[in-house]
């Protein structure tokens, strides 16, 4: 068959517009996935407690919460990862047991993403008697922390994989086989409607199909 100008104009055309859809679905799938992952943030810690511990993540300050990691020797770091929901306040929640001798945690804590922030206002926190309450009686009626000494203080001495500026807390008061309840807040940040983003997405492959089909 012989095909005319007008009609290999029409084929290029067509080609043109199909090329076009398909890179908007290729943009479309994208977005989706780009809201799949602001749905999702993580925390990651890094901590030591002399002598055992056990770390939960908690939506509610005076409930334990859900355990992720627990370590009983205190020499060794304990590191632990889990994710986080946008959109739901957290806490951190610690356990520390004492069996004998000195007594204190020491740890370092970021968050992955942009959904979440520390009770200080940053993606990261490390022990100190600023950011962190502490009870001695259970989730609750928290007080202040008091500090032991940074990362290599005596008679611990450098943990590996904690930040050197965090500091050994505790209660005012160390003693043999006590428990301390430890907490930080992890609030929630605003992000787009993940239904916004997506209401977008699919207008802007309706708007360029229609464009350019026409």
């Amino acid at each position: 068959l012989i095909y005319t100008v007008w009609e290999l104009s029409l084929i290029k055309i067509r080609e043109k517009i199909m090329n076009l859809k398909k890179s908007l679905s290729i943009l479309v799938l994208s977005l989706f996935t780009l809201i799949s992952t602001a749905n999702a943030g993580l925390i990651q810690g890094s901590l030591n407690v002399d002598n055992s511990h056990t770390v939960y993540i908690s939506t509610d300050d005076t409930v334990q919460g859900v355990n992720v990691s627990s370590l009983s020797n205190w020499t060794m770091t304990d590191t632990f990862s889990s994710a986080l929901t946008a959109g739901t306040d957290y806490f951190l929640h610690v356990k520390a047991s004492n069996i004998t001798g000195p007594a204190g945690f020491l740890g370092s804590f970021n968050l992955d993403g942009s959904e979440h922030l520390f009770a200080n206002g940053l993606d990261n926190v490390v022990t100190n008697t600023t950011d962190w309450a502490v009870s001695s009686s259970g989730w609750g009626a928290y007080g202040a922390a008091s500090s032991y000494g940074t990362n290599g203080v005596a008679p611990w001495g450098m943990q590996l994989g904690v930040d050197s500026s965090a500091e050994w807390i505790w209660t005012a008061g160390v003693a043999n086989f006590d428990e301390r309840y430890f907490t930080i807040a992890i609030n929630a940040v605003d992000v787009p409607e993940p239904s916004t983003l997506a209401i977008l997405g699919l207008s802007l492959f309706i708007f360029g199909a229609r464009r350019f089909s026409k």
